[in-house]
Formats: C-alpha cells, sequence, structure tokens
C-alpha cells in the first residue's frame, strides 16, 4: 500500500513541475480595460469572448490567450499599442534561423518560437534558454537575425 502511495506522489509532484506555469496573474475579462476588450473584437470578430483567456503583466500590460481553428495566438495590449504572437511548431521554424543559433549560441536549446505582429512588421521571435540563462533573439520572415529583444 505505501509503495501505491509514494507512486502517486511522485506521479502528481511530477505532474505539478512539469506544468509550465505563467508568470502573469490570471484576470477575468470584466477586470481588463474596456479598449482593449474593444480593440480585440474589432481586430478578432469570429473569436468568440468565453473563449480567450485574459492575464495581466502590470497596469497597463495585459496578455488575451486564445486558439484559432490552426493557430495558438497570443495578443499583448498596452497603452501604446497592441502586440500579436502567432505559435510556430518548432518544425516549421525556417533552417537559417537554426543554423545561426547552433552557430552562435552553442549549447542552447530553443523554447517558444513565434511570428510576432507589431506596428504591421512581422518577424520571428526564438526563445533561447541554456542552464538558467534565456534569450529572446529576433529575425526577419526571411531567417536573417535582426537583434537581441530585451
Amino acid at each position: 500500500m505505501k509503495k501505491y502511495a509514494l507512486i502517486v506522489v511522485a506521479v502528481l509532484l511530477f505532474a505539478a513541475c512539469a506544468t509550465q506555469k505563467s508568470p502573469y496573474k490570471s484576470v477575468d475579462q470584466r477586470d481588463v480595460p474596456e479598449r482593449y476588450i474593444k480593440d480585440f473584437t474589432k481586430k478578432y470578430a469570429d473569436i468568440d469572448l468565453k473563449d480567450v483567456k485574459w492575464e495581466m503583466a502590470d497596469t497597463v500590460t495585459y496578455f488575451a490567450n486564445f486558439n484559432t481553428v490552426d493557430n495558438t495566438c497570443l495578443v499583448k495590449f498596452t497603452r501604446t499599442g497592441t502586440e500579436t504572437f502567432y505559435v510556430i511548431p518548432k518544425e516549421y521554424i525556417p533552417s537559417d534561423i537554426t543554423d545561426y543559433i547552433k552557430e552562435n549560441y552553442s549549447g542552447y536549446s530553443i523554447g517558444n518560437v513565434y511570428i510576432t505582429d507589431s506596428k504591421n512588421q512581422k518577424n520571428y521571435q526564438v526563445e533561447i534558454n541554456k542552464k538558467g540563462d534565456s534569450k529572446k533573439l529576433q529575425f526577419d520572415l526571411r531567417g536573417n537575425f535582426n537583434k537581441v529583444v530585451e
């Protein structure tokens, strides 16, 4: 009996550690500034607001997480504008980007990859990690390195 209880505890502990938790606070839609809700419904009229998960980074920065038919998206709202992040599966990363990371960031692994749309400018944003160190790299849509994102 103790053996089974230990296995159950181990599985639950593993599941809790494996679950990636957002660093932002989940909020109810009614706590999101009205202008952000209006911007969201204007840009994504086909998305039902009931299917949107809202998070707050600070008093002026909110995130809307949702799924479309073929993608997972994240929209960042701030006073100065919006930025949309489209999740890209790792198998669709251009080889120029993976080659650049292998050559210039040896030992780093690729985390999340997005196509970002900010002020009508689209780029790849790649999160890379190496034992406690993480960086965000920006590339143009052709796979050419632009900069390290702060």
